[in-house]
């Protein structure tokens, strides 16, 4: 990837969106996508897409949609 990402980054799975944990992680991802599982196994509550810390897309239906709206945020 062109920002220095790790590709093993680029989604990120979380229980809790909430916790103080899962934000900061938020906060130091340059690019990626975040998912938030109810329960372990169970269909995401929230996928969304991260842009140098902030939360740019929220409430995507999955993880496939949010990886192809991604393309849409980077210059051709």
């Amino acid at each position: 990837m062109d920002l220095n990402e790790d590709p093993k980054d680029l989604v990120q799975e979380y229980m809790d969106f909430i916790e103080a944990n899962t934000l900061s992680a938020l906060e130091r991802a340059v690019v990626g996508i975040y998912a938030v599982r109810e329960t372990p196994g169970s269909n995401s509550s929230d996928v969304g897409l991260i842009l140098e810390g902030v939360v740019v897309l929220r409430d995507l239906e999955n993880v496939a949609l949010a990886a192809a709206m991604l393309f849409g945020f980077f210059p051709s």
